[in-house]
């Protein structure tokens, strides 16, 4: 355990978060049916504790598509939150694994994300955020500052780099685009 010292002076974040497969080691209809239990939680939270100030449901603005396929009742709820800032969601459509696909696909998938933020009343994430994907192509935050994102959040990826850069460094694309990157060190927590 650290000194009480080393913290003196120093602020610290919690961002309540989830990271959410959609499809992974069972089918999409399973995993929506546990997404409606987790989101129907933190809907639940946000409406009856005002300290709960916000939760920030993953980087892909799917998440809102899928929850209402099983809880439709709970659009209202759904938006009252994200038009409170309560909510956030997105950048993205879904999260890609960014070395399977060019760079269009991309930007598409941060345009149609940011369209169906906004088609719910919400501004999308102004965070850049990646936890799975297994590498990253230089020209990301170069993508990322194109839409206006200025910091990225990652879990995978940085490869031998990590004594070099730490978990927290500017990220900087071949064009000279910058994104502050933040590694999360204890996998998605």
């Amino acid at each position: 355990m650290g000194n009480d010292r080393d913290t003196i002076g120093r602020r610290f974040y919690v961002v309540a978060h989830t990271h959410w497969d959609r499809e992974w080691y069972r089918p999409l209809e399973h995993f929506r049916l546990e997404l409606g239990r987790v989101v129907d939680g933190v809907l639940d939270a946000l409406e009856q504790d005002p300290r709960f100030s916000s939760f920030t449901l993953d980087g892909q603005a799917v998440v809102l598509e899928d929850y209402l396929e099983v809880r439709p009742q709970n659009e209202h709820r759904l938006r009252a939150l994200l038009a409170a800032g309560r909510l956030e969601v997105g950048p993205s459509y879904v999260l890609p694994d960014e070395f399977l696909v060019g760079g269009e696909p991309l930007v598409r998938n941060l345009l149609i994300g940011r369209s169906v933020c906004e088609r719910f009343g919400a501004a999308p994430s102004p965070v850049g955020y990646l936890p799975d994907s297994f590498g990253h192509p230089l020209q990301l935050p170069q993508l990322l500052a194109g839409f206006g994102i200025e910091t990225f959040v990652f879990m995978r990826g940085l490869g031998d780099q990590f004594d070099q850069l730490g978990a927290v460094f500017a990220w900087q694309s071949p064009d000279g685009s910058e994104v502050l990157a933040f590694q999360q060190l204890a996998a998605y927590s």
